[in-house]
């Protein structure tokens, strides 16, 4: 363990932008949908295929890029990965047909498989438990900047521009942080790479395992909920694709500003289980008010408190996941649990366009909504029993 590292707040500083890219391309897409769908001529389930693919190829190669680290830095991995998100998602960008546009983004949704599993790993290695939550709350706001930045980018310039011009300015972006990333890494090298690491399977307990479930169930009803917002506004609320886009941002932001706050509480009450909990519980309710409700007054709370317990709730919540591991097997576990997780709820979009266009966008919304309270209660069943 590093946990005293002098340089662990730079290190947790360049996570954060990299976090911010990295999960920026994520939801720099959805707010583009609307655009996307005109210039295209798509439907529902073809919306969703698209988004599907691209989350898939970034989580089912989570698993395998945890091994890697028996082959290459740590530091050329993710390095490695931003810039071939980056790059991808540029020629993306370029796409004149919509399989072009499924399948380049796609392949490029590979590079981002390379960031959750490693640099989570690192940082659980470098913080302690005592200041554990509020490193991860703070590398959660990185993540959450990109979150905001991406979508009001896209509100900003979609006015004016194509749909293009959006990603190629974020896919710019990229390269120059992942670039910037491989000059700071290279001089913190031995800091980051694990000594005498040995193969290894996944850890695993009951708690681990309620754990994923609960995870993966709360999983669905995000992704496709989210995937699906800016669409949902536009068709639904009637609002215009700028303050959808917008709106899309101003969720994100609410996440921002509040998670490091649920980490010094974590690290605070000693406990993660109870907050995590919580969070889960308030955001299936902002979801139900979001498929029911058309009261503005109502509509715009409940997409805040979405984006303070949902948009990336689960990150604060794997601490709890994270410290019941051994941390010399975190690599490979973390990467058996994002790729499972994350793996599931890449099919969400695809499913929810699929029965939206024979229920509607609403009804689905509505189902979404009791499949998150249902993580809540699944939850409730796993000990909290930190391994260090």
């Amino acid at each position: 363990m590093i946990t005293q590292h002098r340089h662990r707040w730079f290190i947790l500083m360049m996570f954060m932008v990299a976090h911010a890219v990295n999960d920026g391309f994520g939801w720099i897409i959805p707010p583009l949908f609307p655009a996307i769908r005109e210039y295209f001529s798509l439907s529902y389930t073809e919306m969703g295929a698209f988004y599907t693919l691209y989350q898939l190829f970034g989580s089912v190669f989570q698993a395998p890029v945890a091994y890697l680290v028996h082959l290459a830095p740590i530091s050329a991995i993710l390095v490695g990965g931003l810039l071939c998100s980056s790059v991808g998602m540029l020629l993306a960008s370029l796409s004149y047909s919509y399989g072009a546009l499924v399948w380049i983004s796609a392949i490029s949704g590979i590079g981002r498989s390379t960031y959750h599993p490693l640099a989570v790993t690192m940082l659980s290695r470098i913080f302690g438990r005592d200041s554990f939550g509020r490193a991860m709350g703070l590398h959660l706001s990185g993540s959450s900047a990109g979150m905001v930045v991406a979508p009001l980018l896209v509100g900003l310039l979609l006015s004016c521009y194509s749909w293009r011009l959006p990603l190629q300015v974020w896919s710019a972006l990229g390269i120059v942080v992942g670039l910037s990333l491989f000059f700071f890494l290279r001089h913190h090298r031995q800091d980051l790479q694990p000594e005498n690491k040995s193969l290894g399977w996944p850890f695993f307990s009951r708690s681990l395992g309620i754990y994923l479930l609960a995870v993966c169930t709360w999983g669905v009803a995000q992704r496709g909920l989210v995937a699906f917002l800016p669409l949902f506004l536009v068709d639904y609320r009637q609002f215009s694709t700028g303050a959808a886009a917008a709106t899309f941002g101003i969720m994100s932001f609410s996440g921002t500003v509040c998670r490091p706050f649920f980490g010094a509480l974590m690290d605070r009450m000693g406990r993660r289980k109870p907050v995590v909990i919580g969070g889960l519980i308030v955001a299936s309710i902002s979801m139900l008010t979001i498929a029911t409700m058309h009261n503005l007054w109502a509509l715009y709370p409940a997409i805040v408190l979405l984006g303070i317990f949902g948009s990336g709730h689960t990150g604060l919540a794997d601490t709890f996941m994270i410290e019941m591991i051994p941390s010399h097997r975190r690599e490979e576990t973390l990467g058996f649990h994002y790729t499972v997780r994350m793996g599931i709820a890449s099919l969400s979009p695809v499913a929810v366009g699929w029965t939206s266009e024979r229920i509607s966008l609403s009804n689905s919304y509505f189902i979404l909504a009791l499949v998150a309270g249902l993580s809540a209660v699944l939850l409730s069943l796993a000990e909290e029993r930190p391994m260090e």
